[in-house]
């Protein structure tokens, strides 16, 4: 079975009450430094905060005082990665991230590179207000409905990307960003198949 864990960066964070389901839903819910002032305002109880701690609210560090707390200051990782890292070390091997985009664009791409970075050891996927990114790696099968938009993002040259159950259908051709991008294809049957001979491709799923 999954083990899953919830981690909260220090971008925007989805509403309320989806970042509330969310947590009831991981086994663990851990704060990426910063994202403790989101778990504060949003009631969340978190089981660590990772970071190098630059971020956090004196008011969070006194509400999570019994909290335990990881500080690294390694400048060759980002808060996110660490906790993402700390994760995988706990044995957590589904591993979802809210609060990783929004605010500086530059962080914001940033973050969509440890979804490879971190595949196989653990499955990472990221969740907004608006859908879900999720890492393809060579294979990938998933339910959907008719109608659903979905767009394929490459994180570099990605090759023999064949897909089936898509309106606009790829047989082996390649996808990379600035020659040919895959935004906004639309499902028509399900599930749906991506195979990736090579490269790193992400998956976005907007919520209906």
């Amino acid at each position: 079975m999954p083990k899953r864990a919830l981690v909260i960066a220090n971008g925007e964070p989805p509403k309320k009450q989806r970042l509330q389901s969310l947590a009831r839903e991981a086994n663990i819910v851990i704060c990426a430094d910063g994202g403790a002032n989101t778990a504060l305002k949003a009631g969340i109880i978190p089981h660590a905060i990772v970071g190098d701690l630059d971020s956090i609210h004196t008011e969070a560090l006194v509400k999570f005082r019994n909290v335990p707390t990881y500080e690294d200051r390694d400048d060759e990782s980002t808060d996110l990665e660490k906790a993402i890292a700390w994760a995988i070390k706990a044995k957590y091997d589904h591993i979802t991230v809210v609060g990783a985009s929004g605010k500086r664009i530059d962080h914001s791409i940033g973050n969509l590179g440890v979804m490879a970075k971190f595949y196989p050891d653990a499955v990472v996927r990221f969740i907004d207000d608006l859908g879900e990114i999720c890492y393809v790696g060579r294979e990938l099968r998933f339910e959907a409905k008719k109608g659903d938009v979905v767009s394929l993002i490459p994180l570099n040259r990605c090759e023999g990307i064949v897909t089936e159950g898509l309106k606009y259908v790829l047989e082996g051709e390649n996808l990379e960003l600035g020659v040919r991008e895959g935004t906004s294809n639309v499902v028509i049957s399900s599930p749906v198949t991506l195979r990736v001979k090579k490269g790193h491709l992400l998956l976005f799923k907007l919520f209906a």
